[in-house]
């Protein structure tokens, strides 16, 4: 059976692990960042549209965010933080985007300048979002939901989860997780591990931030989704 790391946050990480079991994969969990609240509160303005950049930005926000936020239009960036944010919800109008540019463009497009763009986000970002909004004449106003942290595994957490048989697949969700794992890549315990595995990047971005060694395989995903990342281990299979 393949086995496949997965590097992303908790409860994320578990919930693409019960993915790759359904596809007759081998998960091994080993998160490189977690995600904590920083309790917001949303002050008093305009909202025109709401923008959310992450099913985190819904999973740690506090009830009076939706509160406040109910029967706005909301633009997700992709189908899983969509239905996220329909389960807290709110009124999801268009979850098609994938990333932050074309989030960004379809809100332009909806939108006559100036609108008021409520963005639901994360503390550690890109400022693409809110740049291309102010660029076309909006007005974002930034609500940070959450907060990105990092993980460094001990050797031991290390040997734990992958155990002394090779990794086939590496899957890496974010340029924040790219860099953590490079770091991790410099210890023996991994490098023996993972010498002949294929990573996986969600975007070419975070194929750009992973720094691995000469000859490793490195794809990436034809659209910014899971769904996207995962249709490339069947063919691998075998």
């Amino acid at each position: 059976m393949r086995r496949v790391l997965v590097t992303r946050p908790e409860p994320g990480a578990s919930e693409t692990a019960a993915r790759l079991v359904e596809m007759g994969f081998e998960p091994l969990v080993l998160p490189l960042t977690e995600t904590v609240p920083l309790h917001p509160a949303l002050s008093t303005g305009s909202v025109d549209a709401v923008a959310v950049t992450s099913p985190n930005a819904i999973r740690h926000a506090p009830q009076s965010i939706f509160d406040a936020l109910r029967g706005k239009p909301v633009f997700a960036v992709g189908r899983r933080t969509g239905d996220a944010a329909r389960a807290a919800g709110l009124n999801v109008v268009d979850d098609e985007a994938g990333d932050a540019e074309r989030l960004a463009t379809r809100i332009d497009a909806a939108f006559t300048a100036p609108a008021h763009a409520t963005v639901l986000c994360g503390r550690v970002r890109r400022d693409v979002l809110e740049t291309r909004l102010l660029e076309a004449g909006h007005r974002p106003r930034l609500i940070e939901i959450y907060d990105t942290l990092p993980l460094t595994p001990t050797d031991d957490e290390v040997q734990a989860c992958l155990g002394d048989h090779p990794v086939d697949h590496v899957l890496v969700y974010s340029a924040n997780g790219a860099v953590r794992l490079s770091s991790l890549l410099e210890r023996p315990v991994l490098q023996h591990c993972l010498h002949g595995a294929c990573f996986y990047c969600l975007s070419s971005r975070i194929a750009g931030a992973l720094r691995v060694e000469a000859g490793l395989e490195v794809a990436v995903a034809d659209f910014p989704s899971e769904d996207s990342l995962l249709a490339l281990l069947p063919a691998l299979r075998g």
